[in-house]
């Protein structure tokens, strides 16, 4: 795969030579990766030394990399063999979270064929105190088919019901 790169150089003219030995060496140390939206490298000379900072986009991450040596050949050896270890570490992490997706949604799948319920919502809330009557007027007056209430009379929380017959019917804890 060729990598869409960015050479720049500052305070220096990048050879041919140079060029192609950095191109080389980035593709090859990611080839493992694909989608890689774009990569930057940036060579500088200041005084003696000899400095290289490559920048890549891919898989919505940043990997980054910066060397500086004596030689720009060796600076450009140094910073691609980081970049390539950052890349395997990039690939590996791909890789782990691709198998735990496809480990959870195989769990799933054997739920559902083995058609286990599963809790798709839930909600809190404090029930508030009502008589009986008071708890069959707020369900008549609602949409809901069921009313959660704490019993005036009993103090314990209750399920007040819309039955098909068109009753009521109310859940009491022993």
């Amino acid at each position: 795969m060729t990598v869409p790169i960015t050479i720049t150089g500052r305070h220096m003219e990048v050879s041919d030579a140079l060029r192609d030995h950095t191109v080389e060496k980035m593709n090859r140390a990611c080839r493992l990766l694909d989608k890689i939206s774009s990569a930057h490298i940036t060579f500088s000379v200041e005084k003696y030394r000899h400095i290289i900072e490559v920048i890549i986009q891919v898989h919505g991450q940043t990997i980054r990399g910066k060397e500086e040596t004596g030689d720009m050949y060796s600076s450009v050896d140094q910073v691609m063999d980081k970049i390539e270890s950052q890349v395997k570490r990039l690939k590996e992490k791909i890789k782990a979270k691709k198998r735990h997706e496809e480990k959870e949604s195989a769990a799933f799948e054997e739920e559902a064929e083995a058609g286990i319920p599963r809790v798709i919502e839930s909600g809190a809330f404090a029930p508030k105190p009502l008589n009986i009557d008071d708890a069959v007027e707020e369900l008549q007056a609602s949409p809901w088919l069921f009313l959660t209430f704490r019993n005036a009379r009993t103090n314990e929380v209750n399920v007040l019901y819309k039955r098909d017959d068109g009753n009521f019917g109310l859940i009491q804890p022993l």
